[in-house]
């Protein structure tokens, strides 16, 4: 068969493996934006209770957590889906179903062993690896821009500090102006 009548089979695969990885990120990053949200609110319905554990989560914080993960990506995710789907390296429907694919299998399995993970991270080491897959057994395929690969890394990189000084001063801020320090 043909290369575009392979392509035009996986359209459906690459649909339903779309939405296996928004299972997986529902089962990583959602959670790891719902967490201490659901501690908090668990430590103030139950006050007297000391042990993590024991607290029961509220379902309320995943459905607020689920309602920001939808609402960030229909509102700016447009450009990072742009950056990795095409700037990063250009998809193809196999290439798309590998990468989702790949992306999901490490995601989920992660999830099952209590690993956080960045899902991000995960989806761009599947869209290089699926690129240099198909650069290696000899298609003409666009090969990965390894310049934007660089600013994701590099951005990945200095949002570790800046995330965790932003942190800090707002810490160090809310309890001075509380008046418990």
């Amino acid at each position: 068969p043909s290369s575009l009548s392979v392509e035009s089979l996986f359209s459906p695969l690459v649909v339903m493996s779309g939405l296996v990885v928004s299972f997986a990120h529902g089962s990583n990053d959602v959670s790891n934006a719902a967490g201490p949200l659901s501690v908090i609110a668990g430590f103030a319905t139950y006050p007297a209770t000391r042990d993590l554990d024991a607290i029961p989560r509220p379902y309320w914080t995943n459905a607020l957590a689920a309602l920001g993960f939808v609402a960030g990506i229909m509102v700016m995710g447009g450009r990072t889906i742009r950056l990795v789907g095409c700037k990063l390296a250009k998809q193809t429907k196999t290439k798309a179903f590998a990468t989702q694919f790949g992306a999901a299998c490490t995601i989920l399995v992660c999830s099952l062993l209590r690993q956080t993970v960045s899902t991000s991270h995960v989806l761009v080491g599947a869209v290089v690896g699926a690129s240099l897959a198909e650069n290696h057994w000899g298609t003409n395929a666009e090969p990965v821009d390894f310049k934007v690969l660089l600013k994701i890394v590099v951005g990945w990189i200095v949002t570790i500090p800046i995330a965790g000084g932003i942190a800090y001063v707002c810490f160090y801020a809310v309890n001075i102006a509380s008046g418990q320090w």
